[in-house]
């Protein structure tokens, strides 16, 4: 394609251009104005240690991850103190589940500052405010609480540091108008070239366009297999996935917290979380009763099955960075999971009390259950299995339809002549 050819182009189809990019700039702003506009506000909590040392400052950082697993609890593990959603909704009186709050609810932290910021966002400006504020002095309160068995010069302190303000989230009218704008040029754009590009290739009989032509007589001819096969290997996986036996899982979150909150025992309680794994995975347990394990599990739920089973059942995994030792439990019922979590877990936050007795309160490395383990669907994903499907099946008919043209043209060229045995050419363009 010349320059000049891009040039007639232009003038017979690049109205479209600015046709497409007012009507995806209006469609946009059309949009906006149907959405229901989405408030956000911010809780900015401070995470101050009392004693500015290089080590506490160290375990700070440390335990900001830590931090935020537990605030963002939906129900609250053992202790009563602790930050939930669940306990949001009780101080506010809310109409809402603990799991619709949660899934409003963002954490993050800033190491770098010691900050934890808690965003909330709702239809309500005003409700967003006060969820966040209601859920960053819960967090206040349950630091002071945990400060209360501290010396002073080993206590971390939590301060809001400014009231939460609400602010629209969505929609961002402007954002969306010239983003609209912007996609129309581009298809306004595209579509101009093609159309374009189709108008020279059908008047000079070019190469390329009798190439498209070719391939829109195979696709008039066997597309077929385009829709067929797509459709029987979704369906296929639509059955086989609702005759699978569901398998749900639970996940309990244990949080491993030092008392004296000192880079030493930070560190010291990172390099013992592998051998927690260990502990927490054992089938029998050891010679110590109180131990975590398999068989304990299922004495206290009286479970009929063999500890092996159980322990097949159940995966384990770490997050040094947060001190967070994630415990996940399948089993075909979904409250049975939940229960042999929930268990599971308890018995290593009641093993570490026990060991704690024997130490001195600022040498302990307490145990803390962060949240009500919650049950949800393993396997079979539907959706998920039924889209790949749909993708094998397009890949099948793809081969097919090919498969089918090759069969056709060689049944073809063995019928003919042999004089007449020769690869057709594709006419030259015309001038």
């Amino acid at each position: 394609m010349s320059l000049w050819d891009l040039v007639q182009i232009l003038r017979r189809w690049g109205w479209l251009i600015p046709v497409l990019a007012i009507v995806t700039a209006m469609s946009a702003f059309i949009y906006s104005r149907l959405q229901t506009p989405v408030y956000r506000a911010v809780a900015t909590i401070a995470v101050q240690p009392a004693r500015p040392d290089f080590g506490q400052s160290q375990a700070a950082k440390t335990l900001l991850s830590s931090y935020v697993q537990i605030m963002s609890s939906a129900y609250g593990g053992g202790d009563l103190h602790q930050p939930s959603a669940s306990r949001v909704i009780q101080a506010l009186q809310l109409d809402m589940t603990p799991e619709q709050l949660r899934r409003s609810a963002i954490f993050s932290a800033d190491e770098r500052s010691l900050l934890i910021e808690l965003e909330i966002r709702s239809y309500d400006p005003e409700m967003a405010q006060r969820i966040a504020r209601t859920w960053a002095e819960l967090f206040i309160e349950w630091r002071r609480t945990e400060n209360q068995t501290l010396r002073q010069e080993d206590q971390i302190d939590a301060l809001l540091v400014d009231q939460p303000v609400a602010g629209r989230f969505r929609p961002q009218t402007a954002f969306n108008v010239a983003a609209g704008a912007l996609m129309g040029l581009v298809l306004g754009g595209a579509l101009t070239l093609l159309l374009g590009w189709m108008e020279l290739g059908a008047t000079r009989a070019t190469e390329q366009w009798l190439l498209v032509q070719y391939y829109l007589r195979l696709l008039r001819r066997r597309g077929w297999a385009l829709i067929l096969f797509p459709v029987a290997a979704a369906g296929l996986a639509f059955v086989y996935s609702r005759l699978q036996t569901p398998v749900y899982r639970a996940v309990a979150t244990i949080a491993v917290q030092p008392a004296r909150p000192d880079f030493g025992q930070s560190q010291a309680a990172k390099t013992l979380l592998n051998s927690y794994l260990q502990i927490l995975s054992s089938v029998y347990g050891g010679d110590d009763p109180a131990q975590p394990s398999a068989r304990r599990v299922i004495q206290e739920l009286g479970l009929a099955m063999a500890p092996e089973q159980l322990r097949r059942n159940m995966s384990l995994s770490l997050d040094e960075r947060s001190m967070v030792i994630r415990l996940e439990v399948r089993a075909p019922d979904g409250e049975l999971a939940r229960r042999i979590a929930k268990r599971w877990a308890q018995q290593f936050v009641e093993w570490r009390q026990k060991e704690n007795e024997r130490l001195r309160r600022e040498d302990r490395i307490d145990a803390l259950l962060v949240d009500e383990p919650v049950y949800t669907r393993f396997r079979p994903q539907t959706r998920l299995n039924v889209a790949l499907g749909g993708l094998g099946g397009l890949l099948i008919g793809l081969m097919v339809l090919f498969f089918e043209e090759g069969l056709e043209n060689l049944r073809r060229w063995m019928e003919a002549p042999p004089g007449a045995r020769q690869r057709e050419k594709i006419p030259e363009p015309l001038s």
